[in-house]
């Protein structure tokens, strides 16, 4: 009975990405379908979808190859525990996806961002057990976390800017966005958001460590989802900042650099599911310079990318999972003709690994001969770098299937089992690598029409988008997609020179969790200082920290006023004696041995500002003056004779001494000069003037000062009151358990 419950509740996981992605084709009607249904009324909120053609290519790539990896997930996970819930994260993590790529309100696509974010760390620590899981998968989180912070300070600036959260609104109103002094601080937000989401230099190595994650969560994250995000971002924005100098280079460089550093790691490793991860990241940041370029090739050729690269890297990640489960590695030193036994996945991985290469006719052709049109239009360097790349990706994809599954078997070549038995493992990644073939064959102009021209125009705004096809002539482009895969092959002849010169290049580097780790350990240094040098448990430091952070805030104060003020003082004689008064009080309380006598001589100092205030006609304030500075004499009183002697207490040092000087000196001074800079100017007679008017007709009251306190700002009032009386119960109860003799 629960072999069947479990049955049919994994049935309906698969069944779900199936029913979503045929809700898509028949909701999306070409070129734009908004849906919408209210969220949040009284903020204007509302729950807004958007299909255009770059939201439906890539929720189509997210169900249609999440359907597919969770079939593969049935075979592949048999037999391990938990099954339920790694079918239910991988569904949550899909649902995510397909919320942030459908949103049109950038509120809305940053919660489902943050899912994203939630989700992936929970599907790569599965292995929950292992060390390396738990800690990959939180180095993914911190670092897509903080991005995600990044992208939220960004996207908040950016909806203030358009005066709405409504994304497509956002994009209509872009022309007028660059004059604004928030334009270029939220276009530096989004990039980081969107670059450490999509693992760009030097971000790049959260996303290899995710491979700590099972197979299944590998194709899904790094072909259709999560590290796909970013660069939907960037798409999505493209109308937004697309005109600026400082995209351009940004997106140029940081995916140049990418592209390059990262295939020459991936050349480096041994592990084949590791050196399919580093070549996601030579993918996304081809990408990321495409959409640098944003033209209307390059624009094009992203697209295609984005489809060709969904459909090999998911296949090719499937196959290495049936590598390893039939021989117990991944490492390709210990494989070996593993084609007779494992035919359909060597079908799978030829087509795949063809497609990534970028060998005609597959759609991998397609969007490098469209990149490297892009380039020719733009500058001489930047298509060096794209030809650099894709010779580093052909020489990789060579390496995937020739050391597998070619060559003779020797003495250090591992055991193969014949897991194709089992259909569910070979049929996904046979059929997701072949349709990067079929659909340039076949489907080419249905796919252009219903996605590309759709997609383009949503990014660009306006054009006349130019028909793909597979065979435009001999040109530039098609001179350099030979010389690129004949650059890969020889490049692959001396693979195993290559390889060690890498692995000495870069051991002597410091590799990127290397320096996470010296990060995050420096951080939590940082953070245990600071803990030691606040949290000291020490009552007069705690004061001491309070005021000279009072006092940084006032001299601020000071010097954002501009002027010192007129110093020039009309005042009567007696308003001069009070002042002296209240200067010797304070000079005793300060020099006096007898903490008696200080307390006595503090409350004289209230009762000398009781009168101020009645001298300047204010006589509730110092009725309530004078009795809170009785009270406060009472209770410190009492307080006190309850601690030690001053003359047993240690004084502090002479520093010390120096620094609560300068402390107090500059608060005082801080507060003199801003007193007399406000008084020094005409005073608002506005509000005055407003309850003495209003005072009598609204709340019945002649005095002004009770109708103020107890109906103008009445919970003002309860709130202080509810304080006084809070603070009175805890005096009687300390007051009380000292009489018991209770000395806690």
């Amino acid at each position: 009975m629960a072999q069947t419950r479990l049955n049919i509740a994994l049935g309906s996981m698969v069944l779900l990405p199936f029913v979503l992605f045929m809700w898509v084709v028949f909701t999306y009607q070409p070129p734009l379908t908004q849906l919408s249904w209210p969220w949040v009324p009284s903020l204007d909120i509302n729950l807004m979808f958007r299909l255009d053609g770059l939201s439906v290519l890539f929720a189509g790539l997210i169900t249609g190859v999440g359907l597919l990896v969770q079939l593969y997930s049935l075979a592949y996970m048999k037999g391990k525990p938990a099954r339920f819930s790694f079918h239910l994260l991988l569904t949550l993590f899909m649902l995510s996806m397909l919320g942030l790529v459908l949103a049109d309100n950038i509120l809305l696509l940053f919660v489902f961002w943050e899912l994203t974010t939630l989700t992936s760390y929970l599907l790569i620590g599965y292995n929950h057990e292992e060390a390396k899981s738990r800690k990959n998968a939180l180095q993914a989180m911190i670092i897509t976390g903080a991005g995600g912070l990044a992208l939220l300070a960004g996207l908040l600036m950016l909806g203030n800017l358009a005066d709405s959260y409504q994304l497509s609104l956002i994009i209509e109103r872009a022309p007028g966005y660059q004059n604004s002094v928030w334009f270029i601080p939220s276009l530096i937000c989004v990039l980081v958001g969107a670059f450490a989401k999509s693992a760009q230099f030097p971000l790049h190595f959260w996303l290899p460590g995710a491979m700590a994650a099972p197979t299944p969560v590998s194709a899904y994250l790094h072909s259709a989802t999560m590290v796909k995000a970013g660069v939907y971002l960037l798409a999505r924005l493209l109308p937004v900042y697309g005109e600026t100098a400082l995209w351009g280079w940004s997106l140029g460089l940081a995916g140049a650099i990418t592209g390059l550093w990262c295939g020459l790691l991936a050349l480096r490793q041994t592990d084949l599911k590791l050196m399919l991860a580093f070549s996601t990241n030579v993918v996304l940041g081809k990408l990321v310079m495409l959409l640098g370029i944003g033209t209307e090739t390059a624009v094009s050729a992203a697209l295609l990318l984005i489809a060709a690269h969904a459909f090999y890297k998911a296949g090719l990640f499937m196959v290495i999972g049936i590598v390893d489960k039939a021989t117990g590695t991944r490492e390709y030193a210990q494989l070996r003709a593993l084609k007779p036994v494992l035919g359909i996945s060597f079908v799978a991985a030829v087509v795949g690994a063809a497609s990534k290469a970028g060998f005609p006719p597959t759609m991998g052709f397609l969007s490098k001969e469209y990149m490297y049109k892009a380039g020719a239009y733009t500058d001489v360097f930047v298509t060096i770098a794209m030809v650099a790349i894709n010779i580093l990706l052909v020489t990789l994809a060579l390496v995937l299937v020739m050391k597998p599954f070619l060559g003779e078997k020797d003495n250090h070549t591992a055991e193969i089992k014949p897991v194709e038995q089992y259909k569910l493992l070979w049929m996904p990644p046979l059929l997701l690598t072949c349709l990067g073939l079929i659909v340039p064959l076949l489907f080419l102009g249905q796919f252009q029409a219903i996605i590309i021209d759709p997609a383009m125009l949503a990014m660009l705004g306006n054009g006349s988008p130019e028909a793909v096809k597979l065979w435009s002539g001999i040109n530039l482009a098609l001179i350099l997609s030979l010389l690129t895969l004949i650059s890969g092959a020889v490049l692959y002849r001396f693979y195993t020179p290559l390889h060690q010169f890498l692995v000495r290049l870069t051991g002597a580097l410091p590799n990127g969790p290397d320096v996470y780790a010296r990060i995050l350990d420096a951080v939590i240094k940082l953070a245990s200082w600071q803990t030691r040098t606040l949290q000291h448990g020490q009552l007069s430091g705690y004061t001491l920290q309070f005021f000279i952070v009072l006092a940084a805030i006032l001299v601020y104060g000071v010097y954002a006023t501009g002027a010192l003020p007129n110093l020039s003082f009309d005042a009567e004689f007696y308003e001069y004696a009070i002042g002296i008064l209240m200067v010797g009080c304070a000079a005793i309380v300060l020099a006096s041995p007898s903490r008696l006598t200080s307390i006595a001589t503090l409350g004289m100092i209230g009762f000398l500002t009781t009168l101020i205030f009645m001298i300047y006609s204010a006589p509730d304030v110092s009725k309530t003056q004078l009795l809170v500075e009785t009270l406060s004499v009472v209770f410190i009183a009492i307080v006190m004779r309850k601690l030690p002697l001053l003359n047993t207490v240690p004084k502090p040092s002479r520093r010390r001494r120096l620094v609560q000087l300068s402390v107090a000196g500059t608060i005082g001074l801080c507060m003199t000069l801003l007193m007399l800079m406000i008084t020094s100017d005409p005073l608002d007679q506005s509000l005055p003037e407003y309850f003495s008017q209003y005072s009598y007709p609204i709340a019945n009251g002649r005095n002004v000062v009770n109708v103020i306190l107890v109906d103008f700002r009445a919970f003002d009032t309860l709130g202080e009151v509810v304080v006084v009386v809070v603070a009175a119960i805890a005096a009687i109860s300390v007051v009380r358990r000292f009489r018991k003799g209770d000395e806690q």
